[in-house]
């Protein structure tokens, strides 16, 4: 046997952790996002209204025309907000952003009826939180792109302080304390009783925690979440607040590269056995 030397990283300390992070939050722009399409069917001559927002809140999006099939023989004119905005052919289609939208009128010139259609991408700013019959709470970069509890932060800071501790067996040994933040963003999302949803800006939540680990210098300190339970309750609906919770289970390992001593002897090949395929054949003896 030989004795060989080689380097491995070694876990000098390892602790799985739970940490709640809570936030009390007044949602000044609680948002409604949806879609909506209304086929036109209406009179010549007369001003017809294809949608309107509710009067507590702040609506905003993209009109699109999608098509005007057939009409009264002239042209078809478009409204937001009282205001005609454009004007179209049979078969054409506009699109219309607006920073405000009250509601939206079609009226069509000519004799008959004219046909069509309108949808809307519309974000509405609600002023109160009313009817919201169930919130779901998402886990989210600061983006408000949803992401996995792996992906959270979770960031070691430079400083590291020794400690002197008493174990359970009266033994005194020296640790690192490890300062450690934690942040992570969610997004409130909250379903009405009309089925539409309205959601939330990303919200931050931050904590800085410290843990004992046995850490000499040169070590490495590995932090990763494992585990997000995010949950969020309503407190009031006349001035929107949320209280926010988030559970982390977080493990926390101190790493190093270690020299150590192995024994092993040389290595030789074997030689490959040969496996003979062929069947055995066997011609039978002319008689003589």
């Amino acid at each position: 046997m030989e004795k060989h030397c080689i380097h491995v990283e070694k876990v000098f300390d390892w602790v799985s952790r739970s940490i709640k992070l809570t936030k009390r939050e007044t949602l000044t722009e609680p948002i409604v996002e949806h879609n909506i399409c209304v086929n036109i069917c209406a009179p010549c001559e007369e001003k017809t209204i294809v949608w309107s927002a509710e009067e507590h809140v702040h609506a905003f999006g993209t009109v699109t025309v999608v098509y005007y099939e057939q009409g009264c023989g002239r042209q078809m004119d478009v409204l937001i907000n009282g205001e005609i905005v454009c004007s179209l052919q049979e078969g054409e289609s506009r699109s219309l952003t607006m920073s405000h939208l009250r509601d939206v009128h079609v009226e069509c010139k000519g004799n008959g009826t004219c046909v069509g259609r309108v949808c809307i991408q519309l974000h509405q700013q609600l002023d109160r939180l009313d009817d919201c019959e169930h919130i779901r709470c998402i886990l989210t970069d600061a983006c408000g792109q949803p992401i996995v509890p792996e992906q959270m932060t979770c960031r070691v800071l430079d400083e590291r302080q020794t400690v002197h501790v008493t174990l359970p067996n009266g033994k005194k040994v020296a640790l690192q304390k490890i300062y450690v933040l934690v942040e992570t963003f969610i997004v409130l999302q909250c379903t009405r009783k009309d089925g539409t949803v309205w959601k939330t800006k990303p919200i931050s939540l931050a904590t800085i925690e410290d843990v004992l680990l046995c850490a000499p210098p040169e070590t490495d300190i590995v932090c990763e979440t494992v585990v997000a339970d995010c949950k969020a309750a309503l407190l009031s609906t006349t001035c929107p607040q949320i209280l926010i919770s988030v559970h982390l289970c977080q493990h926390i390992q101190s790493l190093g590269r270690v020299k150590i001593e192995i024994e092993g002897t040389t290595c030789t090949p074997r030689v490959e056995q040969q496996v003979d395929i062929c069947p055995p054949h066997h011609i039978p003896s002319c008689p003589i």
